[in-house]
């Protein structure tokens, strides 16, 4: 089990199933990927069928039903059955990913496969209410490998994903951002309507200023002027960023966002990025104005559609002597001034995302420099260590951010297992770090057949840069 509620009181006896189980739940459990996920849980033993019933409820049985008592859900196991109750379809969702991971697989007096889930009650929330992970499709990335990333966060508990195409999303603003063997709305939507399915919103992103050119700078590769060097002039110098300032750049950003709010659904967010603007001058008055009056502008326009933009956070920090020496801190603003000006400046709107990776103990006092600034902030980790993913989850709880992006750029061939320990976290105060867990929660989302490459989280068992 990777979960381990804080509120679990464990009774005698279990309650033992096989086959065919028939419950009595809420509508939403008669979406296919529900049933999938019961046949991936119980080891490909059971299958379930449901019978849609009034009210935020699964019931399996006879089992008392336990009130969530101001909690997201509770959950009541007896040897008699399962009901778990919610006041919510979101908040029934985690209850039922709790109870199937408590599922266990028991040899019965014939030799055959048997499961059970030991009786307890549960009552739980989350400690962390927005819970995101970020998915950066490379041109190296398979359709399959992001399908099964959203099942597993749909699994962990996350809220959102945020998928980021680096080059590898048609649109049809220009044809240019995409590589020729980029992926389609027609290939992608089934993907994203099956995390919505599981109560996953998807946030699109684009990076709106710095890594413009869809691609790791360290390769050198730039999705559009490798294409059409002709295009040039929507860059600033070297291609690196967009040229904010230009009517076309902002107009054609405008119709990528329209294209990606189509292609993702509903939903409360969209990340422009804005990380990393190598090369542009933050020194003037003009500078600064021209890209917190260019953030701002993209504030107000997703606002008219409920929508609140998320905006990396390093290029309006400055690194300040007076921090934690332990702990190292991305600060791209080259002055403290213009780390003040535009922080007075950026609409209230935005809500940064604080990427600190290598942050060993909380606070993360990057986090505090905008919440004292009154900007909502996410914090946002990456697979470095322990201490570090920890210490940005103790921040979020203790400072009571506005929630946390997990990343995952492009070591999820070694990473795999930060993304389930930040989820945890986001519910309990001490993960753990557990391949072994991890390993066995994507044998259950995504079962691949024998398939070598698709098994685990690396394609290949040697030559990987870990």
């Amino acid at each position: 089990m990777l979960f381990n509620p804080k509120n679990l009181i464990k009774t005698e006896g279990s309650f033992v199933f096989s086959g065919e189980v028939k419950a009595e739940a809420h509508g939403c459990f008669r979406r296919e990927i529900f049933r999938e996920f019961w046949n991936g849980f119980t080891y490909r033993c059971s299958t379930l069928h449901v019978t849609e019933t009034d009210g935020y409820v699964f019931r399996i049985g006879e089992a008392e039903e336990q009130p969530t008592d101001g909690y997201a859900y509770s959950i009541c196991i007896q040897e008699s059955g399962i009901c778990i109750r919610a006041d919510n379809e979101n908040n029934l969702i985690l209850g039922f990913m709790t109870l199937i991971d408590r599922i266990e697989a028991i040899d019965t007096a014939d030799g055959s496969t048997s499961l059970s889930v030991g009786c307890c009650r549960i009552t739980e929330s989350p400690a962390i209410g927005t819970r995101m992970a970020h998915f950066c499709v490379f041109p190296e990335t398979e359709l399959w490998e992001l399908h099964r990333f959203i099942r597993f966060c749909g699994a962990l508990r996350y809220s959102q994903v945020i998928v980021e195409f680096w080059g590898m999303y048609r649109y049809d603003c220009m044809k240019e951002l995409a590589w020729p063997h980029a992926y389609t709305k027609e290939e992608l939507q089934p993907i994203f309507r099956e995390a919505n399915d599981m109560g996953l919103e998807i946030v699109p992103m684009f990076n709106h200023w710095g890594h413009a050119a869809a691609s790791r700078v360290m390769h050198g590769k730039h999705v559009v002027l490798d294409q059409n060097p002709a295009l040039e002039t929507y860059f600033c110098e070297n291609g690196w960023c967009w040229d904010i300032r230009k009517p076309k750049v902002r107009e054609l950003l405008r119709k990528i966002r329209r294209e990606l709010l189509e292609l993702c659904g509903t939903g409360s967010y969209f990340h422009i990025g804005c990380d990393e603007a190598y090369g542009f001058d933050l020194n003037t008055d003009d500078g600064m104005d021209a890209v917190c009056d260019f953030i701002g502008e993209i504030a107000d326009e997703m606002a008219e559609v409920n929508r609140r933009i998320l905006v990396w956070g390093d290029m309006f920090l400055y690194r300040h002597p007076h921090y934690n020496s332990r702990n190292g801190y991305a600060a791209n603003a080259p002055s403290p001034r213009s780390e003040a000006y535009m922080l007075e400046r950026l609409n209230r709107k935005v809500i940064i995302a604080d990427w600190q990776y290598d942050a060993n103990e909380a606070p993360v006092e990057t986090s505090l420099v905008f919440k004292k600034a009154g900007l909502d902030c996410v914090i946002c980790p990456w697979d470095r260590s322990h201490a570090k993913l920890r210490s940005c989850l103790t921040t979020a709880k203790e400072q009571n951010l506005a929630g946390l992006i997990h990343t995952t750029w492009h070591t999820l061939s070694a990473g795999t297992p930060y993304v389930a320990m930040a989820a945890v976290g986001c519910f309990e105060d001490h993960p753990g770090l557990s391949h072994t867990g991890t390993a066995a929660l994507l044998r259950k989302v995504y079962f691949v057949d024998g398939d070598w490459q698709k098994a685990g989280w690396a394609k290949q068992e040697i030559g990987i840069i870990t």
